[in-house]
């Protein structure tokens, strides 16, 4: 199956479960992966024929710059179901990563990362 995929997608937001997190706020780092047919666009070099990440990107910003979540799981759902509802005809499966760079806990690390997939089925 072919790929588009949406790399390192930064946002700075206020998620979280502490008061801290959602006052301050944190930098948050998106990977959205796409699997399509890309066959049709491949010959016909047509927009109209694949998933814009340019409308995938904007609907995604939309999301995630309007909504504060208490989890990481939550949002990556929450992006999942964006990408379903208006690109899910297209897609055969969508896989969304989301890293968490500042997270108020002990230990010696760069980031959290929730990976979430989802296969949209064409009836």
């Amino acid at each position: 199956m072919d790929k588009i995929r949406i790399k390192n997608l930064r946002f700075y937001t206020y998620n979280g479960v502490l008061p801290e997190e959602k006052k301050l706020g944190q930098q948050i780092a998106l990977d959205i992966e796409m699997q399509t047919s890309l066959k049709k666009a491949g010959k016909s070099d047509n927009v109209v024929d694949t998933v814009s990440y340019a409308e995938v990107t904007e609907k995604v910003s939309g999301l995630v710059q309007s909504k504060s979540f208490d989890l990481m799981e939550a949002l990556v759902s929450a992006i999942l179901d964006v990408i379903e509802e208006n690109f899910g005809g297209q897609l055969t499966k969508a896989i969304v990563k989301v890293r968490k760079y500042s997270v108020p806990m002990p230990g010696n690390f760069d980031h959290i990362e929730i990976e979430m997939e989802r296969e949209f089925n064409h009836a």
